[in-house]
């Protein structure tokens, strides 16, 4: 198998791993999180523990060696060691009581100890010379005058005892006999000069054998101590997580319609709140859903299912029929209140109209007459003027009555929004100090009938300018948007609440003193008529904006 394989093979198990973990409940993610951190932590300490007590049993080994090599460099005489180096002569008396010193250091103190004198020249480089040695080194065939090819780490603990004329240790070092800390204490003669050497070896087997035993401690301990706090862990998060598998039991109840579940949390403040909270949920649905049901016999009608309104997404597609039923019978009573009022409009029409028209033509020939005083004039004049109002609504009415729009046709947004522009401004300036500013697009062509659409934009621009009472700028703006061209007009007047917005374009509702409400509801009914519509967005103090969207211009379609 290659390495790419391998690789390959290992992120497949890792991925498995991780698709395993995120399919674990909450509860065993917390369970094996909390075991995996207790895990670790344990494992560190051990480790750290572990690590601390070997460095300081070697470190302790060591000062004792260096100790021992300090205390016993005192009894050792000056002349054996001189006349063991001049005779070589392993026979000699002073060699004896030399080795005789260098035994009594592993007697009197510890078997793991011993002791040996070496002279300070060294041969090639790191060839050492035993002056002195215990019954111990002649077991492993180390003698008198006999040689030894020191390592590193002994070689340079040896020449820094000799330089620095003051005791010295190696760390801890691997040779042929074994494993060893040794410790060193410079010899001297009379002038103060290093001749040999007392070195103090450390069996360090003995650390081997104290790491073996504090690790098996130190496992068994990790043994008992993980599997407690397992344990503890699963009984603590046992009792913790109740109240939450109480909850989610409640949720999977209310899920399949019951809505009775009622949950009982005394033990934990945080989740009786949470309980709390879950009861009174659980009682709103159940308002909720009986006013569902109410709904249904209302409208006279029932679910192929009975019982499936009581699940929360069945209910949610039966509310959205609901709602869908409701718009229905908004439109149905808008087109009956339409109805009612195009044949209103027909009867006032022909009942009023005529007899108004000769009460005007006779105020008309009193106006002419000379005899009258300027009083009565102007009393004439007001009658005339209230009976063109009277006369304007009437035609509003009419035109509810009978719409034109069996005329279709390419309007050009762009030159009517002009037009409109131009008839407008003299009245808005004459009015209220008011400019209009026209920015439109050219060649946007929409469907519909040109003077139903100009009394549109009329209307709308007319309500704009007196809603501006202290001065300003109207915009009108003409563009593509989609499938359709919008005329946009901005005003910076008094603005509109959203509940006001609400109810514009109903009948007999106006936000002006003199108004009925029948203009803008005119022009609503006109736009739908073209199948557009009108958008409104308005901000109290700061002005609105009405978009009229008109379907453009197909040529396939006509």
């Amino acid at each position: 198998m290659s390495n790419i394989q391998i690789i390959k093979h290992l992120k497949g198990l890792l991925d498995m791993c991780r698709q395993h973990q995120n399919d674990l409940p909450l509860y065993r993610r917390i369970l094996l999180f909390s075991f995996f951190i207790t895990f670790v932590v344990v494992v560190s300490t051990a480790g750290f523990t572990f690590f601390y007590v070997s460095k300081q049993l070697t470190n302790k080994l060591t000062d004792q060696a260096m100790g021992i090599a300090s205390l016993w460099s005192f009894p050792i005489p000056l002349k054996d060691v001189l006349e063991a180096i001049e005779s070589h002569d392993p026979n000699n008396p002073s060699v004896k009581n030399l080795n005789y010193l260098v035994g009594q250091i592993q007697e009197k103190n510890a078997v793991y100890l011993q002791g040996y004198i070496m002279e300070a020249k060294k041969n090639n480089g790191n060839e050492l010379t035993f002056l002195a040695v215990t019954r111990n080194d002649q077991s492993i065939m180390i003698e008198n005058f006999s040689s030894y090819n020191a390592g590193k780490e002994f070689l340079h603990a040896f020449d820094q005892a000799i330089k620095e004329k003051r005791v010295t240790s190696s760390r801890l070092y691997h040779d042929r006999y074994g494993v060893w800390i040794t410790a060193f204490q410079p010899i001297f003669d009379e002038g103060g000069k290093v001749i040999a050497v007392l070195a103090v070896d450390v069996d360090a087997s003995t650390i081997d054998q104290f790491k073996r035993k504090t690790a098996m401690y130190l496992f068994f301990s990790f043994l008992t101590i993980t599997m407690m706090v397992y344990f503890i862990l699963r009984w603590g998060l046992k009792k913790v997580f109740k109240p939450v598998h109480e909850i989610i039991s409640g949720i999977d109840a209310v899920s399949s319609g019951d809505f009775n579940v009622k949950l009982n949390i005394s033990n934990q403040a945080d989740m009786a709140k949470l309980g709390e909270k879950f009861n009174h949920m659980t009682s709103q649905l159940t308002i909720l859903f009986d006013r569902l049901s109410d709904t249904y016999r209302e409208f006279g009608s029932i679910p192929d299912n009975p019982g499936s309104i009581h699940r929360v997404e069945e209910a949610i597609g039966e509310m959205e029929k609901v709602i869908a039923k409701t718009k229905i019978q908004k439109e149905l009573q808008r087109a009956e209140k339409m109805n009612a009022i195009g044949q209103l409009a027909a009867s006032v029409a022909h009942e009023i109209r005529n007899p108004m028209t000769v009460v005007r033509g006779f105020l008309q020939i009193f106006l002419t007459n000379e005899h009258l005083s300027k009083t009565e004039l102007s009393y004439i004049q007001l009658m005339i003027d209230e009976i063109n109002q009277a006369e304007k609504i009437i035609n509003d009415y009419l035109s509810l009555a009978k719409p034109d729009f069996e005329h279709v046709e390419m309007v050009d947004a762009s030159d009517l929004a002009n037009k409109v522009s131009d008839l407008m401004n003299t009245f808005a300036f004459m009015s209220k100090n008011i400019s209009l500013k026209a920015n439109v697009d050219k060649e946007v062509f929409v469907k519909g009938n040109q003077s139903e659409l100009k009394q549109v934009l009329i209307n709308i621009a007319k309500n704009g300018i007196e809603s501006m009472r202290s001065g300003g700028v109207l915009t009108i703006k003409v563009q593509k948007v989609g499938l359709y061209g919008v005329f946009e007009i901005t005003d910076i007047g008094i603005g509109m609440s959203p509940e006001e917005i609400e109810r514009l374009g109903t009948a007999f509702y106006s936000l002006k003193e003199k108004g009925t409400g029948m203009g803008l509801m005119v022009c609503y009914q006109i736009v739908e008529r073209m199948k557009g519509r009108i958008e409104v967005k308005s901000e109290k103090g700061v002005g609105t904006t009405f978009r009229v969207f008109i379907p453009l211009w197909d040529e396939e379609s006509v």
